[in-house]
């Protein structure tokens, strides 16, 4: 028997917050589904008491309540937030089936109050459309659209106790800074408890009372959160702070232009057609995902592209690989090396389009859902090479073994399959399937958002390394402006399909012209206590709302104002 949380000791008080930290595989998850008991099938809890007071002098220990006693508390009394919101609702239900099914169990008996009661709670977690968002199914939400409803399912029925595990660790900045900001204010309306379980310090520092550190399931620091963020004592916490992203201008880098482009994209739009209702689709609706795009890619350099969920970054990738077809007009060229002709890549045959996937790869952001849960390490690294028809048996074995050492891990786990690595060694393992035709291009598509962030540090030096090494050349999707700083060289910010402002990045970082790009700065956590996310500013771009920014920047959604060279190199939308 496996003791992998040992002698743990927590405390929650009402209308306080306490956070448990530490990297993947400390023991933080098993802890808070401890309190709830909802522990895997061969867990059990061996020891201790989770003595809970629901108000007055009677203490009851969970940990000997009978399922129907937890029944009646879960969701009720004691609600959690799940990291991984995709997999934690159902996809065969609409969003606000899955909401108002928490209050029709807890009491509510008058289906058109608890419709208005769900409708009212999404608009405070930041549904720009509650009513879409009621009637809407899962997949038909971004990632931060999803975790919002987690958000509202878990707090709807006011619960005394809140367990939010990593509900920010998905999301974009700025959605963070006003998930936080709902979260607090939600305690205070209610006087909850908050066991915040993250690995993120930023986090904390703006709204934690208290911290325990944990790793390996044991507790390796607790205390006052000011007292523990300016002050820690054990290494381990110490670490925690110094890996903790921030926004390094002076190593930001200030390329001069290159004229050797990779990839060159010119007026790159594209409409979806979201779904209609009844027989004969009434009510459908054009969405434009992207409005006359401009970017090119210079060889052997990163390109980031940074924004909110659902701004355009990963349909403006897939367009670039061919996985999309651009409106009609765009121009899309790739360029396998300086002096062959340029292809146009919508327009290629099936032969020209597999010689093209060779050179132009991806890393997708979620290193759990992208490999194959059936297939061990060598079959996943070896498939490429497969499909390519490319060396044989043993000669693959030998790349796969090669490549596998070059990202960092031992070439004997070539027999494991996925669930035998944590995440940041998936990711790695992801990084190096997409390595195994020596591609030129890489698109990482948010390759660090769902990693803790000492690993998050290792990965982007990865990546810096293997740029130098293979000659490639990035296109690095992001909503996170200080994780672009550490390896961009050039920043496009986007907003609702249009690039809003873009530059060199120290340039765009010295002096940020537009409001959405300061907003996404001001956003970004940072593990000192004296330095609060400026709701403020953040609220200024909040929701991607450019019918309310600040003259010139101001522009119907229907029509983008015009991008402007406000300096060299330096573009900014805006209206004069």
């Amino acid at each position: 028997m496996n003791e992998v949380v040992r002698g743990v000791s927590l405390s929650l008080h009402a209308g306080k917050t306490l956070a448990l930290v530490g990297e993947s595989g400390s023991g933080k998850t098993i802890s808070g589904r401890a309190l709830m008991r909802l522990l895997p099938p061969k867990a059990r809890i061996t020891g201790g008491q989770i003595n809970y007071c629901a108000g007055g002098d009677i203490v009851e220990d969970l940990a000997k309540a009978n399922d129907r006693r937890m029944r009646a508390l879960r969701g009720c009394e004691l609600g959690m937030i799940f990291q991984e919101p995709m997999s934690s609702l159902s996809p065969f239900h609409t969003i606000g089936a899955q909401v108002k099914e928490s209050l029709l169990l807890h009491g509510e008996k008058d289906e058109r109050t608890a419709r208005d009661i769900c409708l009212d709670t999404f608009e405070k977690v930041g549904f720009p459309n509650p009513g879409r968002a009621f009637d809407s199914y899962p997949f038909e939400l971004s990632g931060g659209m999803r975790q919002r409803a987690m958000i509202a399912m878990a707090t709807i029925c006011r619960p005394s106790v809140l367990i939010a595990d990593e509900p920010t660790t998905a999301l974009d900045v700025t959605t963070q800074a006003l998930i936080l900001d709902l979260i607090q204010k939600r305690q205070e309306q209610t006087g909850m408890a908050v066991l915040l379980i993250t690995h993120d310090l930023g986090v904390v520092s703006n709204i934690a009372d208290h911290i325990t550190v944990m790793r390996k399931g044991r507790v390796m620091e607790a205390g006052n959160a000011r007292d523990l963020l300016t002050d820690p004592r054990h290494p381990y916490l110490k670490r925690l702070i110094d890996a903790a992203p921030d926004v390094d201008v002076a190593a930001a880098h200030d390329p001069e232009p290159k004229s050797d482009l990779i990839v060159e994209a010119r007026n790159i739009s594209k409409t979806f057609t979201s779904r209609g209702r009844g027989l004969f689709g009434v009510g459908s609706v054009k969405i434009p995902a992207l409005r006359g795009i401009d970017l090119v890619i210079p060889r052997g350099e990163t390109v980031a592209l940074v924004g909110e969920s659902g701004s355009g970054k990963s349909t403006l990738a897939n367009v670039i690989l061919n996985a999309v077809k651009p409106d009609h007009g765009a121009i899309l060229t790739y360029h396998c090396n300086e002096t062959d002709r340029a292809l146009d890549v919508p327009s290629l045959s099936h032969n020209a389009l597999t010689r093209f996937r060779r050179d132009v790869q991806i890393v997708f952001q979620d290193p759990y859902a992208s490999l194959s849960p059936r297939m061990t390490v060598q079959d996943i690294l070896a498939e490429p090479l497969i499909i390519h028809d490319i060396c044989n048996a043993s000669e693959r074995r030998d790349r796969c073994a090669a490549m596998l050492k070059r990202v960092g891990l031992d070439p004997s786990h070539l027999g494991r399959f996925p669930h035998a690595f944590s995440g940041g060694q998936r990711q790695r393992i992801s990084i190096a399937r997409a390595l195994m035709l020596q591609p030129k291009l890489l698109i990482c598509d948010e390759p660090t958002s769902a990693l803790d962030v000492s690993v998050q540090a290792q990965v982007l030096e990865l990546l810096n390394e293997l740029r130098e090494e293979f000659n490639l050349s990035y296109l690095f999707i992001s909503h996170d402006l200080a994780v672009v700083s550490r390896l961009a060289d050039e920043i496009a910010v986007m907003c609702r399909g249009a690039i809003v402002e873009q530059a060199p990045a120290r340039r765009l970082f010295e002096n940020p012209a537009h409001p959405y790009t300061k907003a996404l700065m001001a956003a970004a956590p940072d593990p000192h206590p004296d330095h609060k996310l400026d709701l403020n500013t953040i609220a200024l771009a909040a929701g991607a709302q450019p019918e309310k920014w600040p003259e010139p920047y101001r522009y119907d959604r229907a029509e983008p104002a015009p991008l402007r060279e406000v300096d060299p190199r330096h573009f900014v939308r805006m209206t004069a």
